[in-house]
């Protein structure tokens, strides 16, 4: 069950107000160092806001997966332009529906604090995620609980590469031992 209310969600989907909370797309999807082939999952891909942007970072021959609980929703297949095929799946980030050890990254645009058990999502992230692989998390401060933190720190299967503090985000970078 979302935590943000429903409500909110048109108004944090204008870019305007994205703008404002500190995100851009472009810049942020270098958060991945992206390399040929690569195949990665963008979950809670919502309205497409990263998707776009993610699919021409990760460029020709890759494959970016937009996983989100409302695929069906007509503005998240906007038309992503060149780059990584992408490919708009419906599911939860609880039970991602990829094989074992077949992701090279992964992407939590503002999801994880949406998910009721950071844990089991942690753990499917790890699941997924080859060796070496990278697992992405852009977060909303306001929304984060003291479990998801927790969580977090004990996501022994991650490495933590890279963290910034923003006035309402976290954005981590993490490697899958």
């Amino acid at each position: 069950m979302p935590r943000t209310p429903s409500g909110c969600y048109p108004v944090v989907s204008l870019r305007l107000a994205r703008r404002v909370l500190g995100d851009d797309p472009r810049r942020d999807v270098r958060w991945i160092a992206a390399g040929p082939g690569m195949r990665c999952a963008e979950i809670g891909s919502g309205g497409g806001y990263y998707t776009p942007a993610l699919a021409a970072h990760l460029g020709p021959g890759g494959l970016l997966i937009a996983l989100d609980p409302a695929a069906h929703d007509p503005r998240a297949h906007r038309r992503t332009g060149p780059g990584a095929t992408t490919v708009h799946v419906g599911g939860d980030g609880l039970a991602l529906p990829f094989a074992s050890a077949t992701l090279d990254a992964l992407l939590y645009s503002y999801s994880l604090e949406e998910m009721a058990d950071p844990e089991t999502a942690l753990a499917e992230a790890a699941r997924v995620l080859r060796p070496g692989g990278q697992l992405v998390l852009f977060l909303w401060r306001p929304l984060l609980r003291r479990g998801h933190m927790a969580a977090l720190g004990r996501a022994e299967a991650f490495d933590l590469r890279r963290a910034r503090r923003g006035g309402q985000n976290l954005r981590l970078a993490y490697r899958r031992r």
